[in-house]
């Protein structure tokens, strides 16, 4: 059984070493796609699982991690979907005010915040699909390539959706009115 569970697909040690390997990627992926660290977890979990449920028919191309955020995409889709999203944003005002001292002179640290807080409320401004396509290129720092095949969409598909995320994101700054980046 395991010789032909090797010849078709991986065989337990090549599985070993891709969850070893990419665990991690898979959980912060899981992680910003969930209301949850538990449900990060979980569905972490069930990426991995699916993933030894169907290594036998994994033919790798050398690219597991686009093959495994493609799995986790469709699992957090599935917790998505269990349950209805509720958000709660902090007010700015609290987040920015930072005191005064030794190791922030000038308060220096709430311009930095500031910063933060504006780039994260322009990156909520954006669609879920165009947060998407900016995480995997730029957190998960996956090629064009990878984020096709993690998206099931041409390369070309994928380089528009990159450049339309960044102009749309560059937009929102600029009417936050952030300097232009």
């Amino acid at each position: 059984m395991c010789v032909a569970f090797r010849a078709r697909g991986l065989g337990q040690v090549d599985v070993k070493r891709v969850v070893e390997t990419h665990y991690d990627d898979v959980l912060v992926y899981c992680r910003r796609h969930t209301q949850t660290i538990d449900e990060a977890q979980d569905a972490t979990q069930e990426v991995f699982l699916r993933f030894v449920r169907t290594a036998d028919r994994y033919r790798d191309a050398g690219k597991p991690l686009a093959y495994l955020l493609t799995i986790a995409r469709n699992v957090c889709i599935d917790f998505d979907r269990a349950r209805p999203r509720s958000c709660v944003e902090l007010p700015a005002e609290d987040v920015l005010a930072a005191p005064e001292s030794p190791r922030n002179p000038g308060g220096a640290y709430g311009e930095a915040i500031g910063e933060a807080v504006a780039l994260r409320r322009a990156l909520a401004s954006l669609s879920a699909d165009m947060r998407e396509v900016l995480e995997l290129r730029f957190d998960q720092e996956l090629k064009l390539v990878d984020i096709a095949r993690v998206l099931g969409i041409s390369r070309f598909a994928a380089r528009r959706r990159v450049d339309a995320a960044l102009a749309a994101l560059r937009a929102q700054m600029d009417v936050g009115g952030e300097e232009s980046w």
